[in-house]
């Protein structure tokens, strides 16, 4: 195809920052394919909080400034309407996956073109240009029966999916989450259709830690400091189990999962992890952490981060999994917003007391 589709207007409304709390749906052209590019129709997109972070910083860094409008949104799915030249049909188990073609329902893994996050496309909009297009590298074709919504989980679980193998976590180990926001409950998730059973997860909202329950955690504490309840050694000590070495106590948690970005919280995890404990780094920190680098050496703590950007084949697990049914997905997706309602859909997404993961959803064309 040329790259033209159907479409009753050539501009459309599209999410992009302008500066520290800027964000505006400006009218931008309806992207058109190229070669090696396909256009997709969004049907639903997700709010990541690096989106809101975006917003609030107006840049990718809060440094440095931006040079022109920043578009965003990259937990998505759609369908193709439009293929550009030179657009390869088969691509990472592209063999069994079928052609790219105008009407096939796809998930989009935003990594090839930082899509929302800093590339020249974003998915907050009703169509999306994806460069690069491949089958299973940045397009992920739909079973009928998967949702879009359900699909554009496809990427936070990836994201928890990738930091859960970043070290090496397997279905016996005890495995302790740090933040129930949506890249924690997805840790819950994927951790669960894995066949783990021993999950704690740590937060300070009472309802996120019910979503964590509902998901397949076996403990789900409140830390908050103005809550009666157990710290998260404590919580450990007895749920893991407990030792001392070299007079200094620990738990018996193999797996730390860092998705809350507190630096007091990961400084704890890290002060009281056994040796050959792993940790893994999913979440963003605003701020350095001193570390007890004499404890991490003398247990032989492992602590890896993990940014998750490139992981075509973990998208496709995540994909699978939810294909599968392997997991109740439901309580990772608290509220839908229609796109026209986009900045009651921020507030929302704002709310920990009340939102998880909030998806924005599109109309079937553009006015």
């Amino acid at each position: 195809m040329d790259g033209a589709f159907p479409a009753t207007a050539t501009t459309m409304p599209a999410a992009r920052v302008h500066g520290p709390g800027d964000v505006r749906r400006d009218r931008v052209p309806v992207p058109v394919a190229g070669p090696g590019e396909v256009v997709v129709r969004i049907g639903a997109c997700g709010i990541c909080g690096s989106d809101l972070g975006y917003i609030a910083k107006g840049s990718l860094d809060g440094v440095h400034p931006l040079a022109a409008p920043l578009p965003i949104g990259h937990e998505c799915a759609g369908t193709v309407v439009a293929v550009g030249a030179d657009v390869p049909g088969s691509g990472f188990g592209g063999a069994h996956l079928g052609a790219i073609a105008p009407g096939r329902r796809v998930a989009i893994n935003p990594d090839r073109g930082y899509i929302g996050g800093g590339g020249a496309e974003g998915a907050m909009a009703p169509y999306l240009r994806v460069t690069g297009a491949r089958i299973g590298d940045t397009l992920f074709p739909l079973p009928d029966h998967v949702s879009f919504a359900e699909a554009a989980l496809a990427e936070p679980l990836s994201v928890a999916l990738h930091g859960l193998r970043r070290v090496r976590t397997g279905a016996g180990d005890r495995v302790a989450i740090i933040g129930a926001g949506p890249i924690g409950l997805s840790a819950v998730a994927m951790l669960h259709s894995m066949g783990a059973r021993r999950i704690a997860i740590f937060d300070t909202v009472d309802s996120r830690l019910a979503r964590a329950r509902a998901l397949g955690a076996d403990l789900a504490v409140n830390v908050a400091v103005n809550v009666s309840g157990e710290s998260l050694p404590a919580a450990l000590a007895r749920f893991h189990g407990s030792g001392t070495r070299f007079g200094v106590p620990y738990v018996e948690t193999d797996v730390f999962v860092d998705a809350a970005g507190s630096g007091a919280a990961l400084a704890e995890a890290i002060g009281v992890a056994k040796k050959g404990a792993r940790v893994a780094v999913i979440a963003l920190h605003k701020a350095p952490l001193p570390i007890d680098l004499f404890h991490l050496m003398a247990n032989e703590i492992t602590l890896a981060g993990a940014i998750a950007d490139d992981r075509a084949e973990e998208f496709g697990a995540a994909l699978t999994m939810i294909a599968s049914r392997a997991a109740n997905l439901a309580p990772l997706i608290s509220h839908h917003f229609a796109f026209d309602a986009f900045d009651a859909a921020l507030a929302m997404a704002a709310d920990a007391a009340q939102a998880a993961k909030v998806m924005l959803t599109f109309p079937g064309d553009v006015a």
